[in-house]
């Protein structure tokens, strides 16, 4: 342990040496990892991972002020992994030799000061582990949990930040709101938990507070706050950057009013739908979705089902059935780009002590030929600024870019859908049908012949590539052609599997093919960083996650420093 706590910091003390943008024999926070654990009780266990060096002081503190009565239990420290030791009646006087190895308490007016020994100087990893109670209160008309969890002024500030928080049921859009104040970042709902992460350093005057309300009933005896979730949301929303006030009284009655108008045209509404939808069902439109499946169930096309243009002319028709969406148009666009040599999917190892491999896309081309088709270039384009300069793109580059720029990608979807669909009826495959009811008329869209087959098509090959036993009847020597099929599958979102099952039975596949099983899985995941972005750009003061507010966050429990002294 000695010797790679050495090592450690002679690696950190020649990168901070031959770095201008550093500060020499400074104490830093490289990233700090917050968790936060909800029990059922309302309580929380938080544990924070903090990577940092340091050289100068004897201790680290991190000041818990403010915590309405919430009580301290179960509080640990590890130094990578290694425990630290209690000491009872904690004295900041002692030597930082008497202070190694050891943490400790002090209680004060108004909460807590958690320390430990700074023990050698040089590179740490810091797990410090702590549970409060009533974390989670119970307002008047819903749960919530509202807590500063680090404050920048005064403290060691860290370059970045990670956020997670967890309970005992999920978290969904359902039953969560969510809010981020005190640091630019972005804070969502995945996989029933929150989480967040900063896109810049907290500053001294940042902090890190998150607002979680909970709908529903998730928890159970709670304390009492004698408050509304809608003051309490006022409260934090003052000064900050969120834009959802609550409606004014005026504009609640004029709501009421609306309901109240649309409740006595409701009964003629339903009856003009209901004749609208048999005329138009019985005119035989389009049929699509789950029904046009039904149509070509465990019916299969061996080939790639349109050869006639670019592959976005059939958008409009795979979009109907639940495939095509514009992530896959984006990961199959990033594929074709890979094989036709544009791009190249490569690693970078990041860091000198905390070492991360990092994916990224480096461009060969920074413009398509004017050849190509023109909504492909704009594809293309949105790499190509999203790199920058040096034409190196990874996964925090599209995502931010995305976020910044997500008319531009609103626009582009919409491009696409009506592109497609334009498309298909100039070709012939289309064509529109005014259906008359009750004086007026509908427009539906049919079929033609040649339509119906190709969306057959389309549907039949998707069954194709998903019985991965059919794959094996095929005999092609041309890689290209696989590499053809493997793009198309990721118009329908199955490009991972298909892969995997083509390296069993073709090897020879991944030995010779531009397109590599890592490319593949790369793409999929810069598509869904490119989609998080623009969410979050979209839907930033929903309260269903999004972009967090540098300002607000008044009224919430916690705070005080956290640093070295």
């Amino acid at each position: 342990m000695k010797m790679k706590k050495l090592l450690l910091s002679v690696v950190i003390l020649f990168s901070m040496f031959v770095s201008a943008d550093q500060t020499l024999w400074a104490n830093s926070m490289s990233k700090m990892a917050l968790h936060v654990e909800l029990h059922q009780d309302g309580s929380g266990t938080i544990t924070q991972t903090r990577q940092m060096y340091l050289d100068e002081g004897t201790e680290m503190y991190i000041i818990l002020n403010n915590i309405n009565g919430m009580v301290l239990s179960n509080y640990s420290v590890t130094d990578f992994g290694e425990p630290l030791a209690f000491q009872d009646g904690w004295d900041i006087n002692w030597s930082r030799e008497e202070k190694a190895g050891k943490y400790g308490i002090i209680e004060t007016a108004d909460g807590y000061e958690l320390t430990w020994g700074i023990g050698e100087y040089g590179p740490h990893e810091y797990v410090v582990t702590y549970t409060l109670s009533d974390l989670v209160r119970q307002l008047d008309d819903g749960q919530s949990m509202f807590m500063n969890f680090f404050d920048g002024e005064g403290s060691i500030n860290p370059d970045e930040v990670t956020m997670t928080v967890s309970g005992p049921v999920p978290f969904t859009l359902e039953n969560t709101r969510i809010w981020g104040f005190g640091f630019n970042g972005e804070v969502n709902l995945e996989a029933g938990k929150l989480v967040g992460e900063s896109n810049e350093p907290i500053q001294d005057n940042g902090h890190i507070t998150l607002l979680m309300q909970f709908q529903e009933p998730l928890f159970s005896d709670l304390k009492t706050t004698p408050k509304t979730l809608e003051a309490q949301l006022d409260e934090a929303l003052s000064g900050s950057s969120y834009t959802n006030a609550p409606m004014t009284v005026s504009e609640k009655v004029l709501i009421a009013a609306l309901v109240l108008a649309g409740i006595l045209l409701l009964g003629g509404i339903i009856f003009v739908v209901t004749v609208r939808a048999r005329a138009i069902k019985r005119a035989q439109p389009l049929i699509t979705g789950k029904a046009r499946e039904a149509l070509n169930e465990e019916q299969y096309y061996r080939e790639i089902p349109y050869t006639k243009g670019p592959m976005r002319d059939v958008h409009y028709l795979l979009e109907t059935v639940g495939v095509g969406s514009f992530e896959n148009y984006f990961s199959a666009y990033v594929l074709k780009w890979v094989k036709e040599g544009h791009i190249k999917h490569t690693t970078e190892t990041k860091g000198l002590v905390f070492k991360k491999d990092r994916d990224q896309f480096v461009l060969n081309t920074f413009k398509l030929d004017k050849s190509i088709d023109k909504l492909e270039r704009r594809f293309f384009n949105i790499i190509v600024e999203a790199a920058g300069a040096d034409g190196v793109l990874d996964e925090n580059e599209i995502k931010a870019w995305s976020k910044k720029n997500h008319k531009t990608l609103e626009k582009l979807k919409s491009d696409l859908n009506k592109d497609s669909k334009d498309h298909l009826h100039k070709q012939g495959y289309l064509y529109y049908e005014q259906v008359p009811f009750l004086g007026m008329h509908a427009t539906i869209t049919k079929a033609s012949t040649d339509g119906e087959l190709l969306f057959d098509h389309l549907v039949q090959f998707k069954n194709y590539l998903k019985d991965f036993s059919l794959l094996d009847e095929r005999r092609i020597t041309e890689v290209s052609l696989w590499e053809d099929l493997i793009i198309w599958a990721s118009l329908y979102g199955i490009a991972e599997e298909v892969a995997k099952q083509l390296a069993d039975f073709y090897p020879q596949f991944v030995q010779q093919s531009e397109v590599r099983i890592s490319d593949i899985y790369i793409a999929s995941v810069f598509s869904r960083s490119m989609s998080a972005g623009y969410s979050s750009g979209v839907s930033a003061a929903s309260g269903g996650g999004g972009s967090t507010s540098f300002g607000g966050g008044g009224g919430s429990f916690g705070g005080g420093g956290s640093g070295a002294r």
